[in-house]
């Protein structure tokens, strides 16, 4: 997080914001390279920097969420258009990856809901949208679950940077980083775990439908 913060922190305030709205909007946007792009981090820095007065807190949070809703729609609209051409281009170690089984699941099991549960979630927030669209999920229900995403993913990772920030010299600004970021990584795990959970469910009642 370092590096990012100094290169933000290195460009003007307008540019950082750029860069705060075009990194979550490149995530679905780009589904080859969306999960290497360090979006969350960047959210995180731009709090580190808001706190010390080089960037507008509520614009960094503004264009953040903008930024998550617009790639959320590219990424819905590509699945509409091309989803079936993107999977078959993709290549064996994105299709068999957990990650790319557990978008799939994710997207059957909940549909629209998908969106919510993987925003905080690296390889489900790069996927999910591009197979929404690819299953034809409708846009209403769709476009809400995905606000209602951005609204609580984006200000959780600017605050996590302005509590770090807050208290790097008081306190230590690595412990409280870390554990703001042990929180992300728990509600990231939290998209997995009731894949994981449905599917069991799914294969115990399959069990008892094929023994009776």
């Amino acid at each position: 997080m370092a590096w990012i913060q100094e290169q933000l922190a290195a460009v003007p305030a307008w540019l950082a914001l750029l860069i705060v709205f075009l990194l979550p909007m490149a995530e679905p946007a780009l589904p080859l390279l969306g999960m290497l792009l360090p979006s969350q981090t960047a959210l995180m820095a731009s709090g580190v920097l808001a706190h010390h007065g080089a960037l507008p807190v509520s614009a960094a949070i503004a264009m953040a969420v903008l930024g998550a809703l617009a790639g959320n729609v590219i990424g819905h609209l590509l699945g509409r258009r091309w989803g079936p051409r993107l999977a078959a281009n993709l290549p064996a170690r994105v299709t068999g990856s957990r990650g790319y089984r557990a978008a799939l699941h994710t997207v059957g099991t909940y549909s629209a809901r998908a969106v919510l549960l993987g925003r905080f979630n690296a390889a489900l927030r790069t996927l999910v949208p591009v197979m929404c669209g690819a299953a034809g999920v409708p846009w209403a229900r769709y476009l809400g679950l995905s606000l209602l995403g951005s609204l609580l993913w984006a200000p959780s990772c600017v605050a996590v940077g302005l509590l770090a920030g807050g208290s790097w010299q008081k306190w230590g600004g690595s412990g409280v980083l870390a554990a703001g970021s042990a929180v992300l990584l728990l509600t990231s795990s939290l998209p997995m775990l009731l894949s994981y959970l449905s599917s069991r469910r799914s294969q115990a009642g399959a069990g008892l439908t094929t023994a009776g």
